[in-house]
């Protein structure tokens, strides 16, 4: 997000206004946090692995404009405000892995574990040679929160082990750099190579470096007028103005929260160039990037935050990895490489009950993996967690899709029972999604109407299997 689209949020959210609706019966608390990830799912256990949630694509002070411009003090220190309000959203919605990701003007010139900016009672993850690559937060309420270094420019490196070598000079060449030899130093810094706004990339330059995954949803490029006219082909304005009406603090207002509603719709040009790289050959995994910052829009809602403040994003949606045990980073990147992983809106409800598997006679598959041909994919669907009674019910729909050698793109089936099965008959990729007419959230919208909440909405977006 950039401070350039706060002129115009102020300008359509300052006639914000509401009807008196003490009359309307009073609805079950809105969570301003999210539960822990292991509630997504049962089946995974099963299988010994464990729901990690993660946010990859996100910048802390170390963001030359992070903190609106403003992420250092007089001294040159760190925004300490800013800082604790990231570091307290990451307990509030219980994200179990954070991938820093800061952008290489301010990061490329700090010693490599400054960037972890640890406080308190933080401890220091090292490897075997007792070189500092990763720290774990612990929250007052004993949830941990493993946060690892990378850096976003025109690629995005992710959970590095070290800075690239060389001078301050040189690191910023590097990270700066977009193409295959730039990929292969981040790598040999023990990291992986991701690539943030797929939108805007061009097919060639994501083939040549081979990235490991890419975003599939960015929510600065949902946002921003430009990105949306010039790379989604969507109204400039059209989320703006629409997401200004969560700025009302009216009797009658909508949740705060919901404001995502206002904007929130498939990346599509990612997602075509992800089926792309998929349909020749490569193995690409996909995420949901939340790009956040705390600098685009510091207008108080009626809840008290700003409305981008790093709590408000980290709850909106994040990335699954499926792990034996969330607390090694190890694992974390090894699921990521593999695209043992999924991406979920959970502001449309976090899953409950998914199960995303392929199967033969040999045993079952995870996401990520290469399947035999003939063996068959199983979802099953998920509800939303903890829905309370009185709520209208979501209309939840899975689709399975293949990604044929060439790119070609089938929906084999579409589902919204219980469960859908397919069989991978052919060579190709696999992904599946999973949508939500988000009904339940209707009566949260107040006075501005349920039409929100009857839009059919992305809500899983699950990495692809591989039938060789």
């Amino acid at each position: 997000m950039r401070t350039g689209i706060l002129a115009v949020v102020i300008g359509l959210g300052s006639g914000a206004c509401g009807d008196d609706s003490s009359s309307k019966p009073e609805l079950p608390a809105w969570d301003k946090g999210l539960p822990a990830a292991t509630e997504i799912g049962t089946a995974f256990a099963g299988r010994g692995l464990t729901a990690a949630r993660g946010i990859v694509h996100l910048h802390s002070p170390y963001s030359h404009d992070a903190c609106d411009g403003n992420p250092r003090d007089a001294s040159g220190a760190p925004n300490e405000p800013c800082l604790a309000d990231l570091r307290a959203a990451l307990c509030t919605t219980r994200v179990d892995f954070a991938a820093l990701t800061d952008h290489d003007a301010s990061m490329a010139d700090e010693d490599f574990t400054t960037l972890f900016s640890m406080r308190g009672t933080d401890q220091a993850i090292r490897n075997d040679a007792g070189e500092q690559i990763a720290s774990r937060i612990v929250c007052a309420d004993g949830h941990e929160v493993t946060v690892t270094i990378g850096g976003e420019n025109d690629l995005m490196p992710i959970m590095l082990d070290r800075h690239v070598p060389g001078t301050a000079a040189e690191r910023h060449a590097t990270y700066n750099s977009n193409d295959a030899t730039a990929a292969a130093a981040f790598r040999a810094a023990g990291g992986l190579v991701w690539v943030a706004h797929t939108e805007s990339k061009s097919v060639d330059v994501l083939r040549a470096i081979a990235a490991d995954g890419i975003e599939v949803y960015n929510l600065h490029a949902n946002i921003d007028p430009r990105i949306r006219e010039e790379h989604l082909g969507l109204p400039s304005a059209g989320a703006l103005s629409a997401a200004a009406e969560f700025a009302d603090t009216n009797p009658g207002h909508p949740e705060p929260d919901l404001a995502m509603l206002a904007f929130l719709a498939p990346n599509q040009p990612a997602i075509t160039k992800w089926d792309q790289l998929l349909g020749e050959g490569l193995h690409v995994a996909g995420t949901a990037g939340s790009d956040a910052h705390q600098n685009a829009i510091p207008i108080t809602f009626a809840d008290g935050e700003r409305g981008d403040s790093y709590r408000r994003v980290m709850r909106w949606f994040g990335n699954i990895a499926l792990v034996a045990n969330p607390r090694d980073p190890a694992q974390i990147e090894e699921a990521l490489a593999a695209g043992r992983m999924f991406a979920v809106f959970e502001l449309l409800g976090t899953p409950d009950g998914l199960d995303v598997r392929a199967s033969d006679a040999a045993g079952t598959y995870e996401l990520g993996a290469d399947v035999p041909r003939g063996a068959r994919l199983t979802v099953d669907l998920p509800r939303v967690r903890a829905l309370h009674p009185d709520l209208p019910a979501p209309v939840i729909r899975a689709r399975a899709l293949w990604i044929e050698p060439g790119g070609a793109l089938t929906e084999l089936a579409s589902t919204t029972e219980a469960q859908l099965v397919v069989n991978l008959g052919a060579p190709g990729a696999y992904r599946v999604e999973i949508t939500i007419i988000p009904r339940h959230l209707g009566p949260y919208l107040g006075d501005l109407g349920t039409a929100m909440a009857e839009v059919e909405l992305p809500w899983i977006y699950t990495s692809p299997f591989y039938v060789p």
